[in-house]
């Protein structure tokens, strides 16, 4: 078997049924004998064994996510990591255009984000604000910022940060920031689609918005 050219890195709480509907997705992925997955959880628990590879990352208490994807970066093999979110569903071409894209000089490379569940204004509202310059269609080039939480790195891009990784992932435009001033570069890769869930009720995106404001100052 070749050696894996994209580490899909997946994060849980709980338990596999939270990230249940994104596996399901990467297992429509056409170059899925090319992936590895990295679940990071509690504990590990079968997996489809049609994916070629997976490795599990036990962290009892998943507190942080920049932690957790920090961990999931250091356990992966392949050269390329992707960062998926369990409310984010890799359309089947994603990842073999994430690797195409990373077969360039650059050192990250993001989707187009697609609304998942568009039948809201709230809906809509939380995806502009989250993604707006990253919505499906989107010119390819290079950029100033990647989709967070969703976009993917050349591996040792990010294990040159060492234990500052973590820090780095907190919020990911600080970690675009560093890289471009380090003179690397950033690309969309607008043929890589991911359809993004998003809070659709009003009464629960107020103190998303919020916190997620705080967070960033």
């Amino acid at each position: 078997m070749s050696p894996p050219e994209l580490s899909v890195i997946l994060l849980t709480p709980d338990n596999y049924r939270t990230i249940h509907r994104t596996l399901a997705h990467l297992r429509t992925q056409t170059a899925r004998d090319q992936l590895e997955l990295v679940i990071v959880a509690p504990a590990a628990e079968p997996v489809d064994p049609s994916f070629p590879a997976v490795r599990h990352v036990p962290l009892r208490d998943l507190t942080s996510t920049a932690a957790a994807r920090a961990a999931g970066a250091r356990a992966a093999t392949a050269p390329v990591v992707a960062f998926v979110e369990e409310h984010s569903f890799p359309q089947p071409t994603w990842a073999a255009e994430l690797i195409a894209a990373h077969r360039q000089p650059v050192a990250g490379v993001g989707p187009a984000i697609v609304n998942a569940n568009p039948a809201t204004l709230t809906s809509w509202a939380n995806l502009i604000i989250e993604y707006g310059p990253w919505l499906d269609p989107v010119p390819t080039g290079p950029v100033e910022h990647l989709p967070g939480h969703n976009s993917s790195y050349k591996r040792d891009a990010l294990l040159a940060y060492g234990d500052r990784l973590e820090a780095m992932l907190d919020a990911e435009s600080i970690l675009h920031w560093d890289l471009r001033a380090r003179g690397q570069t950033l690309v969309l890769a607008p043929a890589a689609k991911t359809e993004h869930f998003n809070f659709s009720r009003l009464g629960s995106s107020v103190p998303l918005r919020f916190y997620g404001g705080r967070l960033f100052a």
